[in-house]
């Protein structure tokens, strides 16, 4: 009966944020922009998700304690999202070979799968985790 629907983030740069996740293979689905420039958002799709941006011109930075797993995770509230892959280390690769982030490691979670986090443009956590 129920199923995800979508994930919502927000950015503060609209085109930097769309530009970010198409490299992972997200494609622009719908836009809406308030007339006084306010607010936009973004839909965009991978697969069956839907990623929602929401871009304020008036906005808030990301609390430092949402930058780590180490410091988010005791918090109450939504963490972070994550891209399953086949494998683990050609997903590492691609994200080198495309200058979206370094420095990451592999790691296996105590369910057992392999795993490793980068960071959006905004600092927002997405974990790359071997599906299986």
């Amino acid at each position: 009966m129920f199923q995800i629907n979508h994930v919502t983030i927000s950015v503060t740069n609209m085109k930097k944020s769309v530009n970010f996740y198409k490299k992972f293979g997200f494609k622009e689905y719908k836009s809406w922009k308030a007339q006084d420039e306010s607010i936009e958002i973004n839909m965009l799709k991978l697969g069956d998700m839907v990623l929602e941006i929401f871009c304020y011109q008036e906005n808030k930075k990301l609390p430092e304690t949402a930058k780590s797993t180490a410091t988010d995770l005791p918090v109450i509230g939504t963490k972070h999202f994550a891209l399953g892959v086949d494998e683990i280390e050609k997903a590492k690769s691609f994200v080198i070979e495309n200058n979206i982030y370094e420095n990451m490691e592999i790691k296996v979670g105590r369910l057992g799968k392999p795993y490793f986090f980068i960071h959006d443009p905004d600092g927002i956590l997405i974990e790359i985790i071997e599906n299986g």
